[in-house]
């Protein structure tokens, strides 16, 4: 396995090491399933890996998880007294958007009084800053993350100078999602 295990030793009878660590065995099965390449490292509190998949338009995929807790740790501490981060990036470098630019976000109180961003039509707790109508590709996109959209699982969707970039805020792989991006 190319992704490495920094635990500390009293770390491997943790739960969370063990989900940690199943995370990432799944995570580098799938990229090498598509001849790809992966890095990273994991623990019982984190992990921090990424893998390039060289399809067509090449994708970088980077899954992130910090577990933070202002009191002494346990390793049997509830995750419930605890504070989670998860991250999820997914980006295509060579993905060709005749020039549009769009950005999709997570809708703040703030939006209310910034003329910035417009109500996204398509899923009300979204806004959208955009400089194109929704080409083919656009639609394409939307069709895949729709049920990302309904779980409100994006976090930001950004399409600028031929490059995609999607965030999540999740704890899953989505491989099924991703593998729908791939044939993009």
């Amino acid at each position: 396995m190319k992704i490495k295990s920094n635990a500390l030793p009293k770390e491997y009878d943790s739960p969370h090491y063990e989900v940690n660590r199943k995370f990432c065995e799944d995570f580098e099965r799938y990229v090498a399933s598509k001849n790809g390449k992966v890095k990273g490292s994991y623990n019982a509190w984190t992990y921090s890996i990424s893998g390039k998949i060289e399809v067509e338009k090449p994708w970088t995929i980077k899954y992130k998880k910090a577990t933070f807790s202002g009191t002494p740790v346990s390793l049997w501490r509830s995750a419930k007294s605890q504070s989670l981060f998860t991250s999820v990036t997914w980006t295509c470098e060579a993905i060709h958007t005749s020039d549009s630019r769009i950005f999709i976000r997570k809708k703040r109180t703030a939006d209310r009084f910034s003329p910035r961003f417009k109500q996204f039509k398509h899923y009300k707790r979204y806004v959208i800053k955009s400089n194109t109508k929704e080409t083919e590709l656009l639609c394409q996109v939307f069709d895949i993350l729709r049920s990302l959209f309904v779980s409100e699982e994006i976090y930001r969707l950004q399409i600028k100078n031929n490059r995609v970039i999607i965030e999540l805020r999740c704890e899953l792989h989505y491989f099924k999602i991703l593998d729908k991006l791939l044939e993009l």
